[in-house]
């Protein structure tokens, strides 16, 4: 940085000269997601590949990257190895992905997660950011704050009185939710790409591995219902609402909320029996 530069008095000059700023990577745009009452709801956003990009020309952060599958193994007592996982590169996931992918390229294991956010002391206005990091980090790089990025913010609904009138409140607001990530992860659709290092070029296939957040945000990614009240409250499974205060439940007897299953289940017509709202999920149709 120079040293002979002068930082901008006030924030309406730091305003000013970000605006003047040209670095794609760093650059919003606005994608219209949809119109629903005569009011247009926008995602703020970048492209993902650009979000990756200010994520690794950290070099500190690029420097501890893994691209490779690591399996670990541990002696115990006994003297026999035993196979332990610390870091998605270590785990059987990575090494399928490694496998469904051409031999001299690698697998980038893309994570995100959002959290809706109050921004003001009272409460009053609240937005919803989308990070976005990576597997390849390991673990303790990862946990750092400079590890994440910012990808978008997501359009959100007012939920008014009056708009909980509407018979379709709940379909818009999951359509609004769905189709705002499908614009984002859609390039990673698209399969490889190179990533250009000051060590050269690797070539990268791009894996969305995680979706975290908090119980509001999975059940829209699973589009499942929300209430406790609900048939089948969790989003992650099938269990019924009256099974969950069983402590004699036999585990192998539930059943997880796979992709195929859920198909199924729409397919069949029997959304509302499985708590699921009747729309097809973006995320089904990933790798």
């Amino acid at each position: 940085m120079d040293s002979t530069a002068i930082l901008p008095l006030n924030a309406k000059a730091a305003r000013k000269l970000l605006d003047s700023m040209q670095i794609p990577h760093i650059l919003y745009k606005k994608t219209v997601i949809m119109e629903y009452n005569q009011k247009q709801y926008i995602l703020y956003h970048r492209t993902i590949y650009d979000t990756i990009k200010e994520l690794l020309s950290n070099e500190d952060i690029f420097k501890h990257c893994v691209f490779d599958f690591m399996p670990k193994y541990l002696t115990n007592i006994n003297g026999e190895n035993e196979r332990c996982y610390g870091e998605q590169y270590n785990s059987e996931w990575w090494g399928r992905a490694q496998s469904s992918i051409s031999e001299n390229s690698k697998v980038l294991s893309i994570i995100l997660y959002s959290d809706a956010t109050t921004c003001d002391v009272l409460g009053k206005t609240s937005e919803h950011p989308i990070y976005l990091t990576l597997g390849n980090i390991p673990n303790w790089r990862r946990s750092k704050p400079d590890a994440k990025a910012l990808l978008a913010y997501l359009p959100r609904i007012k939920e008014t009185n009056e708009f909980k009138k509407w018979k379709d409140c709940s379909m818009v607001k999951h359509y609004l939710f769905q189709r705002s990530l499908e614009v984002l992860i859609e390039p990673i659709r698209s399969g490889s790409f190179d990533l250009r290092t000051d060590n050269g070029i690797i070539w990268c296939y791009p894996f969305l591995s995680e979706l975290l957040g908090d119980m509001p945000e999975h059940h829209s990614l699973t589009l499942t219902y929300s209430s406790p009240n609900c048939n089948m409250p969790c989003y992650t499974c099938i269990t019924l609402r009256d099974e969950f205060n069983n402590p004699l439940i036999d585990h192998s007897t539930i059943q997880l909320r796979t992709p195929i299953m859920m198909q199924n289940v729409l397919n069949n017509g029997d959304a509302t029996k499985y708590s699921l709202h009747n729309m097809k999920n973006i995320f089904w149709t990933l790798p």
